[in-house]
């Protein structure tokens, strides 16, 4: 029988003050999979390095009040997981379609790029921002299930805030002491193409070591197997479906293995339904939760 983690022994790993809506011992929920202690807000990081495209140092950023702040999920079981931190990483913000000024802004995260996008959608307009939303924080409950304590990169997903910028998401995995980081985002290809994808950082010097590239590839294979177990297939239209690449400034940001998985394509119609459904969401958040239990716990 699994035991039960108190909700505030994680604030204290994480080196984070507890919030006035972080939990007492006695709120966090049976330990039965897909239950999860009531997210709690937790203190953002107070700064983030800022560079400027000439690739030079230009001293640290506020983290925004207009961004969403990270979201902390405790523990509610001892398992598999115990003693692991993740940050999941839940692509892009509703809010972004209404700060394009904002958004546009251009940082150095070894290479030139803008804060954030606003990402894709179906044609129904169900939006990847609300769809990764959904799937991070079923992925939260499971990983608290098992064990982990989850840092998600934001805790909204309105038309009142925006990004945060990829920067900040990449870093956040190394302020907060994790041991990975999962960038959950849906791809917008072509109409005829299907399945999943996995991006991980390509060996960038100054910012990827060979290990955080090998342990971020390795990472990705575990997830690309999940998926597969729960149904969910490769990408018929990308390949190969693992791939390493420098042009992601949250995957150069990140000093942790770190890994963007393109779950589906919305831009398909039987990808679509799977978006856009309970059940299909579900599924996506099982195969990455299998995924990263793998990594952790399979041989090598």
């Amino acid at each position: 029988m699994f035991g039960v983690v108190a909700a505030s022994a994680t604030v204290a790993t994480l080196g984070l003050a507890p919030t006035s809506s972080a939990l007492a011992p006695s709120q966090v929920a049976a330990p039965v999979v897909g239950a999860v202690a009531r997210a709690s807000a937790i203190s953002a990081p107070r700064w983030y390095p800022l560079w400027n495209s000439d690739n030079h140092r230009g001293g640290s950023r506020q983290w925004p009040t207009s961004w969403p702040r990270p979201e902390q999920v405790a523990p509610t079981a001892v398992g598999p997981l115990t003693g692991r931190i993740i940050v999941i990483d839940p692509g892009h913000n509703r809010g972004n379609f209404t700060h394009a000024r904002e958004i546009n802004r251009h940082y150095w995260v070894g290479l030139n790029k803008i804060c954030n996008t606003t990402g894709t959608e179906t044609r129904s307009g169900y939006l990847e921002a609300t769809y990764t939303f959904d799937v991070a924080h079923r992925l939260a409950r499971r990983l608290a299930a098992a064990g982990a304590t989850v840092v998600l990169t934001r805790d909204d997903n309105s038309v009142d805030t925006f990004g945060p910028c990829i920067q900040a998401r990449g870093l956040l995995g190394g302020q907060v002491g994790a041991d990975i980081t999962v960038s959950i985002h849906a791809d917008g290809g072509p109409s005829g193409g299907r399945g999943a994808f996995v991006y991980t950082p390509a060996r960038l010097p100054g910012y990827t070591s060979q290990a955080k590239a090998d342990e971020s590839r390795r990472l990705a294979r575990r997830i690309m197997v999940g998926l597969a177990e729960q149904g969910l297939q490769g990408s018929n239209y990308l390949r190969p479906t693992v791939s390493s690449n420098h042009d992601q400034g949250t995957l150069n940001s990140s000093s942790i293995p770190a890994v963007i998985v393109e779950t589906l394509n919305m831009a398909n119609h039987d990808d679509a339904a799977i978006a856009t459904s309970k059940s299909g969401r579900a599924r996506v958040a099982l195969g990455l939760f299998e995924g990263i239990r793998a990594f952790f716990v399979a041989p090598r």
